[in-house]
């Protein structure tokens, strides 16, 4: 697997930025007895970037508080939460206010950002463990002042654009950033700015004057295959040049006809206990012996690996790319309905991921799989 290491560093076109920033709504979480000046700032920085800031201060008061928290998170796109010194009170969750925002942010799979005082001498405990807790999933930034915290929050609202506008894909061996993805059906069509060592690649393929490749494609939660069509070079001035590469005769990859069980354990429970495996390293069943091929994921263990050691801002997308080509490409999952990879602590990253088994009826709904807790490289491999 080869990515593409200007990717990473990618901003978007302004306009097209502020485009996408106008439809996104930015839930301020903090405990308001010791951040009121922070609550402030965070809503200027995301008002003047062209957002929308939801936070209590300006709710309806028609509904209790503990209603108005979590409905203002649902209808936000974006969760920032602030950490000083205060945890809060606590509410009949059992957590406080901001915990139970942090919570729903994450089970409604809003994009969540979490920002700690760096001076805060007197944090109390409840918060230091909430903290913990958050950065088992979460890679949270120290702020030092006020200017320090407007310019975090400007600076990871660009990112979240650049992220949305210009989505990571795989193609082939290939992992990059798009700006633009058509999807018709039998053709693709991929528009991208390349380093130079991807983009030559790409123009051999198509130089190629018998049998050009057919290469599989994974974005989001799809996976096609395709030849490798036609592939046209833009010069650009004083930056990147934009590189458009069709895939034609496009179809879904080709997949196993049947699915069997063995040992008492279906098909899915196989999957199931191979994920284990591969992630969280627990041995298999017994039961399975010398049928342990039937475990199977259909999961690169290598490119897995690689995409472990990825830095923490672009470890969760590269991770998500491989898990949903190997699952999804090989029949052995209908799509992948969550992913989610924390920052690398030591050598492992805490992780939980849910993928929906293929439907095997038409009249059956097909179950959930849910994963959750500590992957480790070693177990990569």
């Amino acid at each position: 697997m080869i990515i593409d290491p200007t990717a990473a560093a990618r901003r978007p076109d302004p306009e097209r930025a502020r485009e996408w920033l106008a439809e996104r709504r930015v839930f301020i979480s903090s405990a308001m007895g010791d951040t009121a000046a922070e609550r402030q700032a965070v809503a200027a920085a995301v008002e003047a970037e062209g957002a929308s800031p939801v936070w209590f201060e300006e709710l309806g008061r028609d509904a209790e508080p503990e209603e108005a928290y979590l409905a203002g998170v649902d209808m936000a796109n974006i969760y920032v939460g602030v950490l000083k010194e205060q945890y809060g009170r606590l509410l009949s969750t059992g957590f406080s206010a901001t915990e139970t925002e942090y919570l729903r942010a994450r089970e409604r799979g809003k994009r969540v950002t979490v920002y700690t005082a760096a001076d805060a001498p007197g944090r109390e405990g409840h918060l230091i463990r909430f903290i913990e807790r958050v950065r088992t999933f979460v890679t949270t930034e120290s702020y030092r002042d006020i200017a320090d915290l407007d310019r975090r929050v400007r600076r990871r609202l660009h990112e979240l654009s650049a992220e949305a506008l210009s989505p990571w894909v795989k193609l082939g061996d290939y992992v990059f950033r798009a700006d633009l993805i058509a999807d018709h059906g039998e053709t693709v069509t991929i528009t991208a700015r390349l380093s130079e060592e991807i983009a030559h690649a790409f123009e051999a393929m198509r130089d190629q004057r018998w049998g050009r490749p057919r290469l599989k494609l994974t974005y989001g939660t799809r996976v096609v295959e395709g030849e490798v069509g036609t592939v046209r070079r833009t010069v650009r001035a004083g930056g990147a040049d934009q590189i458009e590469i069709e895939l034609v005769r496009v179809q879904p990859p080709q997949v196993e006809v049947m699915r069997a069980g063995t040992s008492g354990l279906s098909a899915d429970e196989l999957v199931e206990a191979g994920m284990r495996a591969l992630f969280l390293g627990e041995p298999l069943p017994p039961s399975v012996g010398m049928l342990d091929f039937m475990t199977d994921t259909g999961i690169d263990g290598n490119e897995l690996q690689q995409a472990f050691a990825q830095p923490n801002e672009v470890a969760d997308a590269i991770a998500r790319l491989v898990v949903t080509e190997g699952l999804v490409g090989s029949g052995r999952a209908a799509r992948i309905a969550s992913f989610t990879l924390g920052p690398r602590v030591g050598g492992a990253r805490r992780m939980e991921i849910e993928w929906v088994e293929p439907r095997a009826h038409t009249n059956v709904e097909p179950r959930r799989r849910r994963l959750e807790g500590d992957w480790r490289a070693r177990q990569a491999v």
